[in-house]
C-alpha cells in the first residue's frame, strides 16, 4: 500500500507540471496508471501486493527499450554491489554441492576458515544447528548460512576423509576479498600471463600486482579477458591506462542527452611499450571490449581470439526508496577510432538480441573468420598504423582462432551438467593429496605421468556407476579433453588456481596463439 501511496503522490506532482507537449503526455499517462491502480484497489477480486505490482509495472515499462536498461530488485542491487565491491563478509571458502553434500573446493589463504584449519575436500555436514544434506541444499542457501556480519561467529561440523567421526570448528567471519585476477603465472621466461575474470573496484591494483609478480618488469604480458563480461568503467580505464601513452584516448561516450566525453591515458602506466597480447572470445563484453578496443586502435598490442560480445551501452543506476533500482542506458561507448562497440538491437526485443548472439555459432562465426560479414560503412582505421578495423558490434581480433568443438559429445555434455568429474576427482584426491604433493614437483610432471592417464579408466567406470552409459565412440571423442580437465582439477587440489589454468591453457589453441604472438613481438 505504501508503494501505491507514493505512486499517487508522483501522479499528483505530475498534475502540476508546466504545460508542454511532454508534460501533457506525462500527466495523461500518470493519471491512467494511477486510475488503474485505484480501480484494482476498489474492485479486484483478491488482495493485491502493491509492491510486486509496482515492480512489475516498471519492468514492463523498460522492457520496450534497449536490452540493457533493466529494473533491479533490492536483492539484485545488493548482489551486484557485492560483486563489484571486490569483497564480502564470510568464512573464506569456495564450495560445491556434490551428491547433496557441501564440499570445500578451496580454502582462501589467510581467511577465517584457513585460520581454524578447514581443508580442501572437507565435507561440511552442519552449520550451527542446520544439518546440510538433501536436495533442498542450494548455493543460495549455503551462502545465507555461511555469510554474515564481520566479527560474528558460525559453528561448522566437518567430515574429513581418513578421520573418524566429525570435527567441530568455530569460525569468526571476516572481510573476504573477491579477486578479479584469478590466475597469474610465468607463461614463458619473462612473460607473465594474467587471467582477469571481471572489472571490479580493486581490479586495477590486482592487475598492477600481477604484472609485477615476476619481481621485475616483464618482457611480455598476456592479458586473458576470455569470458570476462565487464564491470566498472573506472577499472577498465585504470587497466587501459597501464598500457597506453599520455594523451591517448581510451574511450569516449556520447548519447542523445549526454555530451561527448573523452577519457585519456595519463602517461603514468607501468607497461606502455613492451609486448602485449590480449585474449578475447564471444563472451568478452563491456569493460573488456573497452580495453581491447583501445589497445587495438592505438596498435599497442595484438588481440587474439574471436569476435567479442558487443555490449557498448553506458548505464546509470538510479535508486528507488525501497532499495530497488533502475539501470538506464544513457550513452554509447566508442573506441578511440570512433567505432561503436554495441551490437545492433531492436528496441523492446531483448530476446532477439541475445538470440542473435547465439546464432553467431550457427552461422559459423566461431569457426571461420570468413563467416563474419562486416558492414563496409562501419570501416575505420587504427590510429598509428592505419590498419582497417570494423565497428558495429564487438571487437574483431587481429589474430582469429577458431573455436574447438571436436571433443563435444553427449557424454561430455552430461558430465558438465552433472558435475560428475568434479565428484570423482574430489573422492580420488581425498586420500592421495599429501602423497601427490610429495611425488609431483610441478604440474608438468603430473601431466607427463602415464599413471595419471590410467585414472581415466577408473573415472569411466565411476560414471557408469552414477547411471551414465557412454558409448565407446563418445569416450574416444572426448577422452583427451576429459583427461585434461581431470589433471587440471588434480593440479588445483595439489597446488592452486594458477596451476589449474596453466594445465588448461597447455592444450588451448587460443593460448598457444597468444604465446606465439607475444614471443614474436619480443623477438622484433
Amino acid at each position: 500500500m505504501r508503494k501505491l501511496t507514493a505512486f499517487l503522490a508522483v501522479c499528483a506532482f505530475a498534475a502540476v507540471l508546466q504545460t508542454s507537449a511532454f508534460a501533457q503526455n506525462a500527466r495523461e499517462q500518470f493519471t491512467k496508471i494511477a486510475t488503474t491502480l485505484l480501480f484494482l484497489q476498489d474492485y479486484y477480486v483478491d488482495t493485491l501486493d502493491y509492491n510486486k505490482l509496482g515492480d512489475k509495472a516498471v519492468e514492463a515499462l523498460v522492457s520496450s527499450l534497449d536490452p540493457h536498461t533493466v529494473f533491479m530488485s533490492r536483492q539484485d542491487v545488493e548482489s551486484a554491489d557485492e560483486s563489484m565491491a571486490g569483497e564480502f563478509d564470510g568464512v573464506g571458502i569456495e564450495f560445491a554441492i556434490i551428491k547433496d553434500t557441501l564440499t570445500v573446493q578451496n580454502v582462501i589463504n589467510g581467511g577465517p576458515a584457513d585460520k581454524v584449519g578447514l581443508q580442501t575436500g572437507d565435507k561440511i555436514v552442519k552449520v550451527d544447528t542446520v544439518s546440510l544434506s538433501g536436495p533442498w541444499l542450494t548455493n543460495t542457501r549455503v551462502r545465507e548460512l555461511l555469510r554474515g556480519k564481520r566479527g560474528s561467529r558460525v559453528n561448522v561440523e566437518v567430515m574429513r576423509r581418513g578421520v573418524p567421526g566429525t570435527r567441530k570448528y568455530t569460525i569468526t567471519r571476516d572481510r573476504i576479498p573477491m579477486e578479479s585476477v584469478v590466475a597469474v603465472y610465468e607463461a614463458a621466461p619473462g612473460v607473465v600471463y594474467v587471467k582477469l575474470s571481471r572489472f571490479a573496484a580493486n581490479t586495477g591494483q590486482e592487475v598492477f600486482d600481477a604484472i609485477r609478480s615476476l619481481g621485475s618488469m616483464p618482457e611480455g604480458v598476456i592479458l586473458d579477458l576470455r569470458g570476462n563480461g565487464g564491470g566498472l568503467l573506472n577499472s577498465a580505464l585504470t587497466v587501459s591506462n597501464m598500457f597506453l601513452s599520455k594523451g591517448q584516448v581510451i574511450v569516449y561516450t556520447e548519447g542523445a542527452r549526454v555530451r561527448r566525453r573523452d577519457e585519456y591515458a595519463s602517461g603514468n602506466g607501468i607497461y606502455q611499450k613492451d609486448p602485449l597480447v590480449i585474449m578475447v572470445d564471444e563472451n568478452s563484453a563491456s569493460a573488456s571490449e573497452i580495453v581491447a578496443g583501445a589497445v587495438q586502435d592505438w596498435d599497442r598490442g595484438v588481440i587474439v581470439g574471436r569476435r567479442t560480445f558487443g555490449k557498448g551501452l553506458v548505464q546509470r543506476e538510479l535508486h528507488y526508496s525501497d532499495g530497488s533500482a533502475l539501470r538506464i542506458t544513457t550513452a554509447r561507448y566508442h573506441t578511440p577510432s570512433g567505432r561503436v562497440i554495441q551490437s545492433p538491437y531492436e528496441e523492446g526485443n531483448s530476446e532477439k538480441y541475445y538470440q542473435e548472439h547465439n546464432e553467431r555459432y550457427v552461422r559459423g562465426e566461431s569457426f571461420s573468420r570468413d563467416s563474419i560479414k562486416f558492414d563496409e560503412s562501419q570501416q575505420f582505421k587504427t590510429l598509428v598504423k592505419g590498419r582497417t578495423v570494423y565497428g558495429g558490434g564487438g571487437i574483431m581480433p587481429d589474430v582469429f582462432v577458431p573455436r574447438d568443438t571436436s571433443y563435444l559429445s553427449d557424454f561430455y555434455s552430461a558430465l558438465a551438467a552433472r558435475g560428475i568429474l568434479q565428484e570423482f576427482v574430489n573422492d580420488y584426491m581425498d586420500s592421495r593429496r599429501a602423497e601427490m604433493r610429495q611425488h609431483y614437483f610441478s604440474w608438468r610432471t603430473l601431466m607427463a605421468d602415464p599413471a595419471v592417464d590410467a585414472v581415466f579408466d577408473d573415472f569411466v567406470e565411476y560414471a557408469r556407476e552414477q547411471g551414465m552409459d557412454p558409448s565407446e565412440e563418445d569416450i574416444n571423442k572426448s577422452s583427451a579433453e576429459i583427461k585434461l580437465a581431470m589433471k587440471a582439477l588434480m593440479a588445483r587440489a595439489i597446488w592452486d588456481e594458477n596451476v589449474y589454468y596453466a594445465v588448461i591453457n597447455s592444450e588451448s589453441a587460443d593460448y598457444k596463439a597468444a604465446l606465439d604472438e607475444v614471443l614474436a613481438l619480443r623477438a622484433r
